[in-house]
């Protein structure tokens, strides 16, 4: 799984990228229909991926119970900060 994490780590980071550049273009004028057109499909490609890692992710969490409280794990609140989204009532510090 962790090939896949890693695969994903990237998705993010390139999404992270290309939506920086995307602001810079929408907001100068720049940024053409074939522009938003490639940067809506490497979105839809990394909400799949996210949708297919969480689905993964529940799997193997019920499939290996081991009677601890597994809610929220140390990586959940590295320096203060969750996954964006994890719960929509809470203010990321």
């Amino acid at each position: 799984m962790a090939g896949r994490e890693t695969a994903l780590a990237a998705l993010l980071r390139k999404a992270q990228w290309m939506l920086d550049d995307a602001a810079f273009a929408v907001g100068g004028g720049r940024c053409t229909p074939e522009d938003r057109r490639v940067l809506a499909g490497a979105l839809d490609e990394l909400a799949a991926a996210l949708r297919e890692t969480a689905t993964e992710h529940d799997s193997h969490s019920r499939s290996h119970t081991t009677g601890l409280n597994t809610a929220e794990s140390p990586a959940d609140d590295l320096h203060g900060s969750r996954c964006p989204g994890s719960d929509s009532s809470e203010e990321v510090r």
